[in-house]
């Protein structure tokens, strides 16, 4: 039975718990203008098509009031589309501007902004449209069933596993009431704010040419010590990066760390879409070099990793989230997150952090850490395939 179908069944179960089909995906903003003049243009005036990167969540109308808030949905109903106040302010936008989005064939549809949401209120997404709006672009694939309602959270686990229906088995499962997951990424949002934003082109052969001023500023190419990696990367990261290769040496595990694919056929700038795509091509974290890809060989998208677990939990220490819990394993891939990630206890399939922070088991017990956040604020993040949702209006407050 379909993600789809299990849901909608489950859902109707439910009092007050409907279900709706959804979609997020990547959209390149071309232009936004006021009384036609442009405010934020890509490209400036360079050959070529050029856009910026825009996470986006579509739902049809009558969700978006349910799962977001009134405003949003009021906008999107009256055929307008939502931006984020922190995407908003990135660009100067205001309401009643304009926005060229580049549609999958590669011309561009103009949209009325009709309101600007809190970030938390749009859960991770910088711009909000419906499902009929996501038509035009020709982003029609569906990555998510939302259930939404009072629901009886043991009655819906109970009903899903039932359908052999387990996070991380084909389907991402997420709540608003889950708690924080370590291996969760940074919004687009927050990725923008803390790293830059840049415009790209698409070139013929599929890869992406990204601002080269912006290239200029932020990717620094370095010879790594203690562990001799050799890699472009974003010079936020470095010092991170640094760090946690320091710690793995100190730790004896620099033999688990295959310096022979990963100087080769690894490292972290690549400007190119993902190579697991939600929808219209979804642009790599790598483009912003803010991820390194290591032991390539072992560690391929959709194999069981085999990345050392005391490895990946250093890296969470250093401010990484680890890809062998992605949707899709990626076990070769950590991306900077800015935080520590090594105490949040979390049911991960892989490599799961251990009581008090710990690298490996030993010694007595350690007291849990236990992080207060949940899984809320980034329902709407970009999700790498099939999501389903489940909102507990009675725990969010809706």
């Amino acid at each position: 039975m379909s993600l789809a179908l299990v849901a909608r069944r489950r859902g109707s179960r439910q009092r007050n718990a409907p279900s709706v089909l959804g979609r997020s995906f990547n959209i390149g903003l071309w232009a936004v203008r006021r009384h036609e003049a442009p405010v934020q243009l890509a490209g400036e005036g360079a050959s070529g098509v050029w856009q910026f990167p825009m996470s986006t969540t579509a739902l049809p109308v009558e969700a978006i009031g349910r799962v977001m808030t009134a405003p949003v949905a009021a906008a999107v109903a009256a055929g307008q589309v939502v931006l984020s106040r922190t995407s908003a302010d990135l660009r100067g936008a205001q309401v009643g501007d304009t926005l060229d989005l580049i549609a999958r064939d590669g011309n561009a549809r103009r949209f009325v902004l009709g309101h600007i949401a809190a970030d938390a209120d749009i859960g991770g997404a910088e711009l909000v449209m419906s499902n009929d709006q996501a038509d035009v672009l020709g982003a029609e694939r569906v990555t998510r069933v939302v259930i939404f309602g009072q629901l009886d959270r043991a009655a819906v686990a109970a009903a899903l596993l039932a359908e052999g229906l387990v996070d991380g088995e084909g389907v991402r499962i997420n709540t608003s009431w889950n708690p924080f997951n370590p291996d969760s990424l940074l919004s687009s949002t927050q990725t923008k704010v803390l790293l830059g934003e840049f415009d790209y082109r698409i070139n013929g052969n599929g890869g992406l040419s990204l601002d080269p001023d912006w290239v200029a500023a932020n990717v620094q190419r370095v010879n790594f010590t203690t562990i001799g990696i050799r890699a472009s990367c974003h010079r936020a990261i470095v010092a991170d990066l640094q760090a946690a290769l320091d710690e793995v040496a100190a730790a004896g595990l620099g033999w688990a760390i295959d310096l022979a694919s990963t100087n080769s056929i690894g490292g972290c700038y690549n400007p190119r879409y993902s190579t697991v795509s939600a929808s219209i091509g979804s642009v790599s974290r790598h483009a912003w070099a803010m991820a390194i890809d290591m032991n390539i060989t072992t560690n391929g998208q959709g194999r069981v990793p085999r990345m050392d677990c005391r490895v990946v939990r250093i890296f969470r220490k250093h401010h990484f989230a680890w890809g062998g819990n992605f949707l899709v394993s990626d076990g070769m891939h950590f991306e900077w997150v800015g935080e520590p990630r090594h105490t949040q206890q979390y049911p991960s399939r892989y490599c799961p952090n251990l009581p008090g922070g710990a690298i490996e088991s030993s010694g007595p017990p350690t007291v849990a850490v236990v992080d207060a956040r949940t899984e809320r604020d980034v329902l709407f993040a970009e999700p790498a395939g099939t999501d389903l949702e489940l909102h507990d209006h009675a725990a969010d407050g809706h």
